[in-house]
């Protein structure tokens, strides 16, 4: 599955699901994507080998150190574990 497949999945779902702001995901979905692209092209590149390689939880732990207050939100936390779960 190629990075852009997972996304629109993602994108999809969260439209779908009935959430009542669904834009607080998609904000989180894209300053991931911003994060990834910057700092772990490879994810994004092969993301099924690269995701397949780690933790999602340690994934979690190195992306929140590109974030300002080294933390990641819940919105960005539930958007990783959708990554996985679709990987």
């Amino acid at each position: 599955m190629k990075w852009n497949e997972i996304k629109n999945s993602i994108v999809n779902d969260l439209k779908t699901r009935g959430l009542s702001n669904p834009k607080i995901r998609l904000s989180a979905l894209n300053n991931l994507e911003e994060i990834l692209k910057q700092n772990f092209s490879e994810y994004v590149n092969n993301p099924q080998e690269m995701f397949g390689q780690i933790d999602k939880n340690k994934f979690k732990e190195k992306v929140s150190k590109y974030k300002s207050n080294q933390k990641l939100n819940s919105a960005e936390s539930s958007i990783i574990n959708e990554i996985y779960y679709r990987i």
